[in-house]
């Protein structure tokens, strides 16, 4: 079996590949993936609710127990169908070392299916980008835990009513205080509320209405990574 070390450096070098989206139930057919992400650890839970994010795409889910788990979203509808809200889910992946927040590689509704593979590992944040048509939002509300980005850091909110408050990149250090549990939070910006939930890109973000202040992002330096 290959050592975890290994495995991580080799999802580095995966190409995106088209997702897997075959009903649990169906056959299995060859993964595009040259190893089984099933030797990865497996993570139960019940799914909480899933999560959209500022463009519009649902690309997570929370489960009850309280971890997020993070998926392309062209496998969304197929992970819906196998666990809706309320149902268990069986997730293989990689969790961030410093998080509850699980970069999904296979998932099943039971020991007994058959896993259905990811063939793309997930690992950027989506949303601090937003795609037109977007619509101006304003939330307020209690937050229900951290939004983590798939590498485990903090990136916006989870309110208590599912929505996400997504921060742009590098911006959450500066509002820490307003992004933990149980803290109050006012917001407004651009995203995308339907049926599937609601989700903006922080434009101001406060205690209350009365106390919002201007999110920016962190500027880029010469020497980052493009």
């Amino acid at each position: 079996m290959l050592r975890l070390p290994l495995l991580l450096l080799a999802l580095v070098l995966v190409g995106p590949a088209q997702a897997a989206a075959q009903d649990a139930t169906a056959p299995p057919r060859r993964s595009a993936l040259w190893f089984d992400p099933t030797q990865l650890p497996s993570f139960t839970g019940t799914v909480d609710r899933y999560l959209i994010n500022p463009s519009g795409e649902t690309d997570a889910l929370v489960f009850r127990e309280g971890p997020q788990i993070v998926f392309p979203p062209d496998v969304a509808d197929a992970v819906r169908r196998v666990a809706p809200s309320g149902r268990p889910l069986i997730v293989w992946g990689i969790r961030a070392r410093t998080a509850p927040v699980i970069t999904m590689l296979a998932f099943a509704p039971d020991a007994e299916a058959t896993p259905v593979v990811v063939e793309r590992v997930y690992w950027r944040l989506s949303g601090q980008q937003v795609r037109e048509p977007a619509m101006h939002l304003r939330v307020s509300g209690t937050v229900k835990q951290p939004y983590y980005s798939p590498q485990g850091e903090v990136a916006g909110a989870i309110l208590e009513d599912g929505t996400v408050v997504l921060l742009p990149e590098g911006a959450a250090e500066g509002f820490k205080d307003l992004l933990r549990p149980g803290a109050g939070l006012a917001t407004e910006g651009r995203g995308q509320q339907n049926d599937a939930g609601r989700a903006l890109l922080a434009g101001r973000l406060g205690e209350n209405a009365d106390s919002l202040r201007p999110v920016q992002a962190k500027a880029a330096t010469a020497d980052a990574p493009h």
